[in-house]
């Protein structure tokens, strides 16, 4: 169907645009340079650059590398003058001559620049010299790796590479990050130009459309067309012919783009037609860049102009001035529907001049924002919101670097003021967050903005990306309850995890595996540290990849610990610091005892790992003496997935796993390795290591309730997981636990996050992370009828039903994106019962639980004074002998104490 309407689409165009093959795109030589001396003959067909520094007026040259300050490397072109080599092999320039000593060249590494119109590009470029072989050359177009770490060879002296990237900072950029010694001999530079494009000129239906372009004078869309006008509300077709105007000749408008405008909301009244509506385009699913035009060339200046092309904003507000007629913006936007949208929701008498679209060549290559939490155009937005991006990753996650104040902002939109905020991603990598460091202003719109500086791991920008929403009203939902802050009481550390001691004193575990201990002042600030190594030292003593560093999640003392004598048992696992290679079955549960804790005894060993920060979390001694942790997941939602390295789940992954110290055996530690080698089975009779329930993505924490309870403030995942389907022979794990079906259909990129929760977890029951190895195959609610359903997946077929081990009763909504992690059962004074939960992506804050006697939780709270603008709070816990509570802040390497207010 498809198919046959983009060939009408393309027959119809034709006499007016040039659209190249859907198969195929347009690729136009644009520059060739050979990196030579001044003195040297040029290549034919090649103009010479000769190191100068870039300029403007050349529009090329060089820049110290990672910075735009122009840098003089015409010490460092060479001309080897060998016969019988390719002249554009024979001349080079180094980019980074000071990594072999000497002084004929420039020491400072540069970066060669080149500018260009924002688009998409392809780059040749050559590296490689005669002998000595003194180098690795490694060259980077745009952040993506072309050459990677080449060494020549008498035998391969050069190497050539081409690689496809996306320009939108109006400058081409080549460096050497990385290499060695790199030398560059030749570049070549090629305009990619995508497989669609459509130039629309909005106007009354007796002008001509300007050169180029299709003319549009308000008619209802068809599919015959592939193009026209719906209804605003309700998107079916509607006729707007009457809409259109010239205001030539009288205008004297030189561009006939801005002379002519379609009314995409007449006021009421007007000679025409007053249903408001939207345009919209039949395009294939990709990326598009989009530049729209509004406004009007008469006199006329009654309009408030909103433009959002798909989900992000153009132009919000533009209200002409009798100087300042008209406002164009441009927008790269991602089609999945088959539709590209232009609305005027929010407008007054949006007037729409023209529109050109370009689909973006290698658009499935690009990360880009896939929904953005509040959407475009939200109202009524918390003042203490977050704002978070699921995104599309193609490549991997996001690189947290490139996350900064520069390149995603938050900025009034009636000033530009500039909203203070921390800028982070999730473990995963898989989410865009900014958090404003204090509350915005009612009633206020904001512009929320990435940019093309953002990157993901592998160096490749993201393709731009705005929204406008607005603030509600305000006024609190806390209630009277409220903390005084004492931020920082202990700073210098990636601080983890933290837990008050039998000895009275604090105790906080480290992302590279040490033990603050602290002494806690009548105040609640903290004395000077004792600094237990025990964990570093042991994991360098056995060797374990990655030592000393280990990271410090789960801590909790024994029950049989004293004040002179504590007993904490911790989960240390390999530490993750960015690239996806951390070793599976790296997980372990120790014994910390003796003087200083100074005795390690490592007790299970062999616990899955994903390859990044789903780990061994927490800890908790039970009412049964029995030691509960949570065993994060391997992806993102069951089914392997390229952002978390392809990693299936194993048998004791996203679980809430139960250790029976009085199981254990005689000789430790205990391995519980599972597959690829491992025979341990959780289900043996006499196991000490057994799966308590299941599901459970990624807790963080575990909580016993003196009601009894257990709960699990757990991570859900960001959009674009898969899932696993039911295979033909259903596994003997299915007749472990008398599965038999239904046949659950597998999803690839599901296309809509799951919230977070808070788990109530009874034994035996399910929480809705899929693992095929414990015949588990239905994600969440899965999406048992037509209508809503709690916790549904929409991208389930209707009649998916639940595992049946479901716990639907025990699932509770901890917030979209709020990571939640850290919790605690409040002892004494007003939130005495009450759970707390630290969320550490959206609304970076602490949010409580109402908990009653039979298990439940309700009145979801945030907002409370004090416990509010945190900067990416990990955990907390209380000095019940105070009230005092203490978070860690992973964000800013503290430890604030919270002081509850009389």
């Amino acid at each position: 169907m498809h198919r046959r309407l983009w060939l009408i689409v393309v027959v119809l165009l034709l006499p007016l645009l040039v659209v190249p093959s859907s198969a195929e795109a347009a690729v136009t030589a644009l520059a060739k340079v050979n990196f030579q001396p001044a003195a040297g003959a040029i290549p034919s067909g090649y103009t010479a650059d000769t190191g100068a520094a870039f300029s403007a007026t050349t529009g090329s040259g060089w820049v110290q590398q990672g910075t735009a300050t122009p840098l003089d490397l015409t010490r460092n072109t060479r001309d080897r003058a060998r016969t019988g080599v390719d002249p554009r092999l024979n001349t080079l320039i180094h980019l980074q001559y000071g990594d072999v000593g000497g002084t004929n060249g420039v020491l400072t590494a540069g970066a060669w620049e080149y500018t260009v119109a924002a688009g998409t590009y392809q780059v040749t470029v050559s590296v490689g010299d005669q002998a000595p072989y003194d180098s690795r050359h490694t060259v980077n177009v745009e952040g993506i790796r072309a050459v990677d770490g080449f060494v020549s060879t008498a035998a391969a002296e050069y190497r050539q590479a081409t690689v496809t990237v996306v320009v939108t900072d109006g400058r081409l950029t080549v460096d050497a990050a990385g290499g060695t010694n790199t030398k560059l001999n030749y570049v070549e530079i090629s305009r990619v130009t995508a497989d669609f494009a459509l130039k629309v000129d909005f106007s009354d239906a007796a002008t001509a459309p300007a050169a180029g372009y299709v003319r549009d004078s308000g008619g209802a869309y068809t599919a015959a067309r592939g193009y026209g006008w719906v209804d605003l509300g309700e998107g079916t077709p509607v006729d707007l012919t009457g809409n259109g105007r010239n205001r030539n000749p009288a205008a004297g408008q030189a561009d006939p783009r801005l002379a002519t405008f379609v009314h995409a909301q007449l006021p009421a009244g007007s000679a025409g037609v007053v249903t408001p509506g939207r345009w919209e385009a039949a395009v294939p699913a990709g990326l598009y860049t989009v530049t729209v035009a509004v406004g009007d060339a008469g006199t006329a200046v009654d309009s408030d102009n909103w433009v959002s092309i798909e989900d992000q904003n153009a132009i919000a507000a533009f209200r002409p001035t009798a100087s300042t007629k008209f406002a164009t913006a441009t927008r790269t936007v991602r089609v999945t529907d088959g539709k590209l949208t232009i609305s005027p929701a929010g407008g007054t008498n949006t007037k729409f001049a023209y529109a050109d679209i370009d689909e973006v060549a290698g658009g499935t290559t690009i990360p880009a924002v896939r929904t953005s939490t509040p959407a475009n155009g939200s109202t009524g937005v918390s003042l203490t919101t977050s704002i978070v991006e699921d995104l599309v990753l193609p490549n991997g996650g996001v690189r947290t670097a490139s996350l900064t104040s520069s390149t995603v902002t938050l900025a009034r939109l009636d000033n530009g003021t500039a909203v203070p905020a921390t800028v982070i991603t999730s473990g995963g990598g898989d989410v865009i967050n900014l958090s404003p460091t204090a509350p915005l202003a009612a009633g206020t719109a904001y512009r929320f903005t990435v940019t093309g500086g953002v990157t993901d791991v592998t160096g490749k920008p993201f393709a731009p990306y705005s929204i406008v929403f607005t603030t509600g009203s305000g006024g609190g939902t806390g209630g009277p309850v409220a903390f005084d802050k004492v931020v920082g009481v202990a700073t210098g550390a990636s601080f983890t995890t933290v837990v008050k001691g039998p000895d009275g004193r604090l105790y906080a575990g480290t992302l590279d595996g040490r033990i603050f201990r602290f002494p806690i002042n009548p105040d609640g600030t903290l004395g000077a540290a004792t600094i237990i190594s025990t964990v570093r030292a042991n994991a360098t003593a056995l060797g374990l990849p990655g030592a000393p560093a280990r990271t410090v999640i789960g801590m909790a003392f024994d029950p049989a610990s004293t004040a002179a004598a504590p007993i904490l048992w911790v989960t240390d696992n390999y530490e993750f610091v960015g690239p996806l290679d951390v070793p599976d079955w790296s997980g372990r549960i120790g014994r910390l005892s003796g003087t200083d804790l100074a005795t390690y005894t490592s007790v299970v060993v062999n616990l899955p790992r994903s390859v990044k920060d789903h780990e061994t979390n927490s800890l908790a001694f039970g009412p049964d003496g029995a030691l509960y942790l949570s065993q994060g997941a391997n992806n993102a939602m069951g089914g392997a997935d390229s952002t978390w390295g392809n990693r299936p789940e194993r048998l004791l992954s996203a679980a809430v796993l139960r250790l029976d110290p009085a199981r254990l055996p005689a000789t430790l530690p205990l391995n519980v390795k599972t597959e690829e080698g491992g025979t341990y089975d959780p289900y043996a009779v006499s196991a000490p290591l057994t799966l308590y329930a299941t599901g459970v993505r990624n807790a963080f924490d575990l909580v016993w309730h003196r009601n009894g309870h257990l709960y699990a403030p757990t991570n859900g995942s960001a959009a674009g997981g898969n899932t696993p389907a039911t295979p033909a022979t259903l596994p003997a794990a299915c007749a472990r636990r008398g599965y038999s079906g239904p046949v659950v259909p597998g999803l690839t990129g599901v296309p809509t996050a799951e919230t977070d929760y808070v788990f109530d977890v009874e034994a035996g029951r399910y929480y809705g992370h899929p693992n095929p190895q414990r015949c588990e195959w239905v994600l969440a609610g899965g999406n048992p009828t037509a209508g809503s359903d709690p916790y549904e997946v929409g991208a389930y077929p209707a009649g998916t039903l639940p595992d049946v081990n479901f716990d639907l009763a025990g699932t509770y909504d901890a917030g979209l994106h709020a990571s939640a992690n850290g919790a605690i059962e409040y002892r004494g004074g007003a939130l005495d019962g009450k759970l707390l939960v630290v969320r550490y992506s959206a609304g970076q804050d602490i949010e409580t639980f109402d908990v009653a006697a039979s298990g439940s939780l309700s009145n979801r709270t945030t907002g409370i004074t004090g416990l509010t603008g945190f900067s990416q709070p990990l955990d907390v816990t209380e000095d019940q002998t105070t009230g005092y509570l203490y978070v860690t802040e992973l964000g800013a390497s503290r430890i604030t104490l919270l002081k509850p207010r009389v």
